[in-house]
């Protein structure tokens, strides 16, 4: 990917007469919006500058006040998993799953995607780095990690905070290696002022066992959208070129081979319940179709992992008193390439 992969947009109500609906529904996979008052909906504004990279989506945004939630039907439809890390310029208060958040402006803050969260920002100038759950550091998106908040006064906070604002700064005339380079050191900062870094591997070992899961997670991937019902950890580790051994200590941290391969079957699975049409195909086709021994097998499985039923699962909607123009507002752009990265990825 050219450094130049870098996509902006600068709109407002004063341009775009439904800048605030488009903001509305390209943020639907990433939050949703509420609690913007009828002025801020009139003068409407959103700013917002993004790198994609092979580490995830290095972006920067400003927007009026308001409160951004990933809710029950928010997860339910949301193909997307991992990690955000983020700095914002104002305060924020809310929940994460039964946390209480209290950002001071410039506080470094951590959500886990896959878990409820609510917050109420006092204004919108942030950045932020949504990264796969296959490429953020563990200890991250860990359970004592979600909506953890490192005052802005701390030393390693403030280094971090000026090293994302120097990295959104020099982000278009950086190369891709640099970039990812960049948010590389900033994980590593941020696993460090967390005090979690335990659960970290030395640098040397974390990049081998990095490169094992990419090349595992593609042989995995192809013969998950080849519908195959059975995967070996033998032809894995071939195809990684590394033993069985190394294979499993690459995967420990997603909580081994086997477990890897059923989470992604799970997301395929979810994947197909979200593109079906009505009734068809059914949950026990898709069931069988990516391996599951039964649909009740599939259904307790894929409860346990996602917190609702197959059935539960909602298609992408675009609420009907949505009138579309042709603005530039792409939020769309940054969640597909979320979206690619997390169905590529073994890494």
């Amino acid at each position: 990917m050219p450094a130049s992969h870098v996509i902006s947009w600068d709109v407002s109500t004063d341009t775009l007469p439904d800048a605030f609906e488009r903001y509305i529904v390209g943020m639907a996979d990433l939050y949703e919006v509420s609690g913007i008052s009828d002025h801020d909906r009139r003068h409407f504004y959103n700013r917002t500058r993004s790198a994609l990279t092979e580490s995830g989506v290095l972006g920067q945004g400003r927007s009026v006040r308001q409160t951004l939630s990933r809710g029950a039907a928010t997860l339910r439809r949301s193909d997307l998993d991992g990690l955000n890390l983020l700095v914002n310029n104002a305060a924020v208060v809310g929940d994460a799953d039964g946390r209480e958040i209290r950002a001071a402006p410039g506080a470094i803050q951590f959500r886990d995607l896959s878990r409820p969260t609510a917050s109420r920002v006092d204004l919108i100038d942030v950045i932020t780095v949504l990264a796969p759950r296959a490429v953020a550091p563990p200890s991250l998106i860990a359970k004592d990690a979600h909506g953890l908040v490192i005052p802005p006064d701390r030393p390693g906070a403030r280094l971090l905070k000026a090293h994302l604002t120097s990295l959104m700064e020099l982000s278009e005339s950086l190369s891709q290696e640099e970039i990812e380079t960049a948010i590389q050191a900033a994980f590593l900062i941020a696993v460090r002022i967390t005090g979690l870094e335990s659960a970290v591997p030395e640098p040397e070992m974390a990049a081998l066992q990095r490169t094992v899961r990419r090349a595992a997670g593609d042989y995995i991937e192809a013969r998950l959208n080849a519908f195959e019902p059975t995967i070996d950890n033998g032809a894995v580790a071939r195809a990684a070129g590394v033993s069985r051994a190394t294979l499993y200590r690459a995967f420990d941290t997603e909580g081994g081979v086997n477990r890897y391969v059923q989470d992604r079957r799970l997301q395929h699975a979810r994947r197909a319940l979200r593109r079906r049409m009505g009734p068809s195909p059914t949950i026990a086709d898709i069931a069988y179709q990516y391996g599951f021994a039964s649909p009740t097998h599939f259904s307790r499985q894929f409860r346990a992992c996602f917190g609702y039923s197959p059935s539960e699962v909602e298609p992408p909607q675009v609420p009907r008193d949505v009138s579309m123009s042709n603005g530039p507002i792409r939020h769309d752009l940054l969640v597909d390439w979320l979206k690619t990265l997390e169905s590529r990825l073994a890494d």
